[in-house]
């Protein structure tokens, strides 16, 4: 029997440890002295994601952050039963008379007891007001139909955006920035979008035999405007754009995960992002979403969770045949936890978590001539390492004043770019040899088609297909003030990429169009107005060397503005 006890008394905590080591069955007993932790325990929330469902809940009145009544009301709603709820501390004092256990529906199965609770109809709650930094389950509202629960979230986003080149859209990520002394180089831009603004939903099926189903749609604006749009439209009429659409299943066994997601390579939505009010991915950020199956097994212990995962991703070329082979370990460690805010999100608590992953993908590329008759192959391998690293600790989201918290990634592999945003680097295919001199009309000069996305490989000059090599390095620090219950943060990020053999790959005419090494770094200033309502100031500077000496440079400041839901 699994019992879970949420008081924050200690000598109740004794009295109760001590009263069921002398019961006969077998109990295991959970202990929660946070009122806003007991209710991240109930929906598998934050460093709770693997907790076990509870037979009997045992809850005080009185509790830190949320009141045992509290409590109780949200449960209530979410688990569509009549509320009964037994104060820990009055066990030792009065006597409460035994209700019938009743079946709740969802998300927790638990036979729970309740006095001093007066019933009063609620609509709809919401789940505990933050996500934790190690993991990407949404915020809301949610509402509960039989045994279903239905989950509404998001954010709506306003940035204006100041750039001291013409280089990039909303995100610089690894765009080739414009060189001095052209048009775009030398002139500034601004830019004002709401396009950002994010609407999820989430559905949870009632649990069958410990067996619980769920399903993911997540969007927003950011979908590529038509070419004929004018420039206005493309930011007032912005079409919805796929973010992640999924459906996961969690076993006893194993916790499977079938649609677009975050890719496994890189840990993607496990709480390695760092704190920054630029857009993700960041120069040098492995950060990519992909249709996919995925297979994962997580093993807890006291101390720490220990994920070990596998996927078939799609591949970056349909043509080659195959898919895409990503695999991960990840260890989570419970009594270690910190303030994390990823990206521009809202502020958690996450464990300290050390994650390495690999990819390995197989290439048919289109031999080098005007008509292909056959292919090449290639293959492309990465490896990417994640650390989240809490100095000064937090244990509340509420109370995160005074927190220090550091992200870092190091990713290196051949073949890869796309797994960085927009990274190409500027590598192309050369132009085909044009010995006949073709350059009439009726008879035009050679071009060669290549059957997959540039930047991955391309052809050298003794016609050898040839992987595009990448290092990439990120590392984030978020420190919250000792003011307003730290409601107030700032953050820093400096990121780098490099090549070791773009410029070897590229032909010599070429190098003023690649880049071989790209830096960047940011300094963001936070501020929460209300636990929905977020500010923030940043400036950022991109700086990159291209392959025939020049550099270039891109300041950016930004204002955002979001409201979460």
């Amino acid at each position: 029997m699994r019992i879970l006890l949420i008081e924050e008394n200690d000598a109740d905590i004794a009295l109760v440890r001590r009263g069921l080591a002398e019961s006969l069955q077998s109990i295991e007993l959970h202990v929660i002295q946070d009122g806003e932790e007991a209710l991240d325990f109930l929906f598998r929330r934050g460093v709770h994601l693997q907790a076990p469902t509870p037979d009997i809940i045992l809850l005080a009145l009185q509790l830190p952050q949320r009141t045992g009544v509290e409590i109780a009301r949200t449960l209530r709603v979410l688990l569509a039963v009549a509320p009964t709820l037994l104060s820990s501390n009055a066990l030792a004092r009065e006597p409460v008379a035994p209700v019938a256990p009743v079946a709740p529906a969802a998300p927790v199965q638990a036979a729970v007891t309740v006095a001093a609770v007066p019933p009063q109809p609620i609509a709809a709650a919401a789940p505990p007001a933050r996500p934790s930094g190690n993991t990407d389950s949404p915020e809301g509202v949610t509402w509960v139909a039989s045994g279903w629960a239905v989950s509404i979230y998001g954010y709506a986003a306003f940035n204006v955006i100041h750039d001291s080149t013409q280089s990039f859209g909303t995100a610089s990520s690894n765009t080739i920035l414009q060189r001095r002394g052209t048009v775009r180089g030398n002139s500034p831009q601004a830019q004002a979008t709401a396009r950002d603004s994010r609407l999820g939903l989430r559905l949870e099926a009632p649990e069958v035999s410990r067996v619980r189903a769920s399903a993911n749609i997540e969007t927003d604006f950011n979908a590529p405007p038509p070419i004929e749009y004018t420039e206005a439209n493309s930011v007032t009429q912005a079409g919805l754009r796929m973010r992640h659409y999924y459906m996961k299943v969690e076993t006893p066994i194993v916790d499977i995960v079938a649609g677009q997601y975050h890719d496994l390579f890189g840990w993607g939505g496990k709480g390695f992002y760092p704190s920054t009010l630029a857009f993700l991915g960041l120069t040098g950020e492995v950060y990519h979403r992909q249709p996919q199956i995925r297979l994962s097994k997580t093993l807890s212990s006291p101390a720490v969770d220990f994920e070990i995962a596998g996927a078939l991703v799609r591949p970056v070329q349909k043509n080659g045949g195959y898919p895409d082979l990503e695999a991960g370990l990840r260890l989570a460690f419970k009594g270690w936890t910190g303030a994390s805010q990823q990206a521009y999100g809202q502020p958690a608590i996450g464990r300290m978590a050390i994650g390495v992953s690999g990819i390995g993908r197989h290439f048919e590329v289109a031999n080098f001539i005007e008509n292909p008759t056959s292919t090449n192959s290639g293959t492309g391998y990465g490896i990417v390492g994640n650390v989240f690293l809490p100095v000064i600790p937090a244990w509340s989201a509420k109370e995160r004043g005074n927190a220090l918290s550091f992200t870092a990634e190091y990713s290196r592999g051949t073949g890869i770019a796309d797994m960085y945003s927009d990274l190409t680097g500027g590598l192309l295919f050369p132009s085909l040899p044009n010995p006949q001199d073709r350059q009439q009309p009726t008879n035009p000069p050679p071009v060669y088609a290549p059957n997959i996305d540039s930047g991955v490989v391309t052809y050298d000059g003794d016609n050898r297909l040839r992987t595009c090599n990448w290092e990439g390095f990120v590392a984030g620090a978020q420190y919250y003030l000792p003011i307003a219950h730290g409601r107030v943060w700032v953050s820093g990020t400096y990121s780098q990429i490099r090549s070791s053999n773009i410029k070897d790959i590229t032909p010599m005419p070429g190098w003023g169009g690649i880049y071989t090494h790209a830096s960047y770094f940011d300094v963001s200033l936070f501020g929460a107005i209300t636990d929905q309502i977020q500010t923030g100031l940043a400036v950022q500077r991109t700086y990159q060397t291209f392959g025939d000496g020049v550099v270039a440079w891109n300041w950016r400041s930004e204002l955002g503005m979001h409201l979460f839901f």
